[in-house]
C-alpha cells in the first residue's frame, strides 16, 4: 500500500533507510532496451550532494542488477535492483524514538502503523529516494530511445531567484549561513521534458499534468506544484495566458508555452514542464518542542547536525526520477511503446527508427 507506481510501467520500492538495503522491482519494461548496472550507477550518482549543501551520510549508492537482463538487453520481465547501504549511523535517532521530530512524519507513521522503524525515518527518509533513482534509470534509458529528454533547474534557493552563477553563489552562502545558526532553508525548481509526442495523457482522471502533480507531490519536502506558468495564473489576463496556435513546418504549433505542454489532461507535442516549491529541511540544530509519548509530557530535542542544509538539489533529481517513471508509463497506456517488444514500437517508425 503506498509503495507501487505506475499503471504500466509499474515501480515497487523496497528498505529501510537504516536497513541493510534499499531496492526496486520495475514491471512492464519492453524487452531489448540496453541497460547495464554502468547505466544504473551513471544514475545514483546524480544523489551525490552538494558540497555545501549536503549531508555527511557518504554512501557508495553501487547498484546490483538481479533480473531481467540478459547479455545486456531486458528482457521484459521483472528488472530488480539492490543497493546496499552502507552509512548507517543510528544510535542517535534511539533516544528520539519516542519524541516525534517536528516537520518529519515521526507521528503520522505511528498514528498509521503503531509499530515503527524509528531510524532515521525509515520509508519518509530522502534515502528511500535512491530506489526511484535506480528506477528512473530504467525509465530514462526507455525515454532515450525516443528522444525524450528530461532535465531540472534550481529557479530559487534560500529566498534568492536564480538566474546566473553569481545569483546561485549568493543563494549557497545564504542557506550555508542559515545552517551555521542551526536552521535550514527551502527553494524552487523547474522541470522540462523535450521530445514528448503529443496525444499522451487522458481526459478527466488520468490527465497528464495530474499524474506528474502526484508524481512530485509524493517526494518528501515537496508543498507545491504548478504546471507551466501555472505560478501567474490566477493574476494573468486570459489574452496574455492562452498560447495562440500556428502552422509550422506543417504542423500545428503553439507560438508560446504557458500550459507547460498538455491541454486537457493530454501533451500537446510541446516540451512539458512544470515548477515544484521544496520546504526548508525539518532537521535543525535548533531546539524545538515535541511530546514524549513514553511519559507522556513534553519534550525538547534537537537535531545532531547531520542535516541538509538545503535539500532543494537533490529534491530536483528525484523530481527528474519521477518525470521519467510518469511519461514512460503513459507512452505505454497510450500504445506509442510496445508492451513487449521495443523494435516493434509505433514511436520508433514514427521518429524514423528502425523496425525488425
Amino acid at each position: 500500500m503506498g509503495n507501487i507506481f505506475g499503471a504500466r510501467f509499474r515501480v515497487v520500492t523496497w528498505g529501510e533507510s537504516h536497513g541493510p538495503a534499499m531496492g526496486t522491482v520495475v514491471d512492464g519494461c519492453p524487452a531489448g532496451l540496453e541497460l547495464t548496472e554502468e547505466t544504473l550507477r551513471a544514475e545514483l550518482a546524480r544523489d551525490i550532494p552538494d558540497p555545501l549543501l549536503g549531508t555527511g551520510r557518504g554512501e557508495p549508492n553501487e547498484a546490483e542488477l538481479l533480473s531481467g537482463v540478459f547479455e545486456g538487453l531486458t528482457l521484459g520481465t521483472p528488472i530488480s535492483i539492490l543497493i546496499r547501504n552502507a552509512g548507517v549511523q543510528s544510535e542517535f535517532y534511539r533516544k528520539l524514538k519516542d519524541k516525534p521530530r517536528p516537520g518529519h512524519a515521526d507521528l503520522t507513521y505511528r498514528l498509521r502503523y503503531g509499530h515503527v522503524d524509528w531510524r532515521g525515518g525509515s520509508r519518509a527518509s530522502g534515502r528511500e529516494c535512491i530506489s526511484r533513482l535506480a528506477a528512473a534509470a530504467v525509465a530514462r534509458a526507455l525515454l532515450g530511445r525516443f528522444g525524450i529528454a528530461v532535465s531540472s533547474r534550481v529557479i530559487e534557493l534560500a529566498g534568492i531567484s536564480i538566474g546566473t552563477t553569481d545569483d546561485l553563489d549568493r543563494a549557497r552562502t545564504k542557506a550555508v549561513a542559515a545552517k551555521k545558526q542551526g536552521d535550514s532553508t527551502g527553494g524552487m525548481v523547474q522541470i522540462a521534458a523535450t521530445g514528448v509526442p503529443g496525444g499522451i495523457g487522458a481526459p478527466v482522471f488520468d490527465k497528464l499534468e495530474a499524474d506528474l502533480a502526484r508524481a512530485i507531490l509524493g517526494i518528501g519536502g515537496v508543498k507545491s506544484f504548478a504546471s507551466g506558468a501555472g505560478c501567474g495564473a490566477a493574476a494573468a489576463l486570459g489574452s496574455g495566458f492562452n498560447d495562440e496556435l500556428e502552422w509550422r513546418d506543417g504542423k500545428v504549433a503553439s507560438r508560446t508555452n504557458r500550459a507547460g505542454g498538455v491541454l486537457g489532461g493530454i501533451s500537446t507535442g510541446e516540451a512539458v514542464w512544470f515548477q515544484f516549491k521544496v520546504k526548508p529541511t525539518p532537521s535543525i540544530n535548533l531546539p524545538q518542542q515535541t511530546v514524549d509519548l513514553a511519559s507522556g509530557s513534553d519534550a525538547v530535542i534537537t537535531s545532531n547536525g547531520h542535516f541538509d542544509a538545503n535539500f532543494t538539489p537533490r529534491a530536483a533529481v528525484v523530481a527528474e526520477a519521477m518525470t521519467c517513471l510518469v511519461l514512460a508509463d503513459h507512452l505505454l497506456e497510450s500504445g506509442c511503446i510496445h508492451p513487449t517488444r521495443l523494435d516493434q514500437s509505433p514511436l520508433l517508425r514514427d521518429r524514423g527508427g528502425p523496425r525488425t
